[in-house]
C-alpha cells in the first residue's frame, strides 16, 4: 500500500462518525441510561464505588451551577478538548486525539447532593472496537483539571 492511500484512508477516518450538533445533547435520562450500559474496550463509565479512582464519580462542594461553571472553565484550559453543549445537568464535550484526531465523546451528569454535586462521567470512543484506554485517561484528565479548578473556586471564598 502506498504512504498516500494510508494516510488518506486514517484522514476519512477521523472525519466518520457522531456529530458535534450541540442540539443532539442527550437529555438526563438518557445520559443515565448510557451510565448503565457501563465500561467496555472503547467506553469509560464512572460507577460509585470503582477501584480505579478514575471511574468513581466525583463530589464537588459547589451547587451544580458552580460545578458547571467550573467544568467548563476547566475544560477550556485543557488542549484538544472542547464542550460542545450543555444544559439541564448535562454536559458534553469532546477530546480530540493528538495524532489521528480521533474524537471522543464525553458526557457529564451533574447531580445536586445536599451542599455539593455529584458528577457521573461517561467518555467514549466514536470510531474502533478499543481505544487502548484513552478513555480511562480522558476522565483521569478531566478530574485532574476540574480538582485543580474546583480548589480555585473554593479557595477564592475563602
Amino acid at each position: 500500500m502506498r504512504p498516500g492511500l494510508l494516510v488518506g484512508g486514517l484522514l476519512a477516518l477521523t472525519s466518520c462518525g457522531g456529530t458535534t450538533d450541540p442540539a443532539a445533547l442527550p437529555s438526563p435520562d438518557a445520559v443515565v441510561r448510557m451510565l448503565g450500559q457501563g465500561s467496555r474496550s472503547n467506553v469509560a463509565v464512572t460507577t460509585e464505588g470503582a477501584n480505579d479512582p478514575r471511574m468513581r464519580a466525583h463530589v464537588y462542594p459547589l451547587s451544580p451551577v458552580q460545578t458547571a461553571h467550573a467544568v467548563v472553565d476547566a475544560i477550556e484550559r485543557l488542549p484538544r478538548w472542547e464542550v460542545v453543549a450543555g444544559k439541564d445537568g448535562v454536559i458534553w464535550a469532546t477530546r480530540r486525539t493528538r495524532i489521528f484526531r480521533f474524537v471522543d465523546d464525553v458526557y457529564l451528569l451533574l447531580l445536586p447532593a445536599h451542599d455539593s454535586t455529584v458528577i457521573f462521567a461517561r467518555s467514549a470512543a466514536r470510531v474502533g472496537k478499543t481505544d487502548f484506554g484513552q478513555n480511562r485517561r480522558n476522565l483521569a484528565e478531566l478530574w485532574e483539571a476540574l480538582d485543580r479548578q474546583v480548589s480555585k473556586s473554593v479557595n477564592s471564598k475563602q
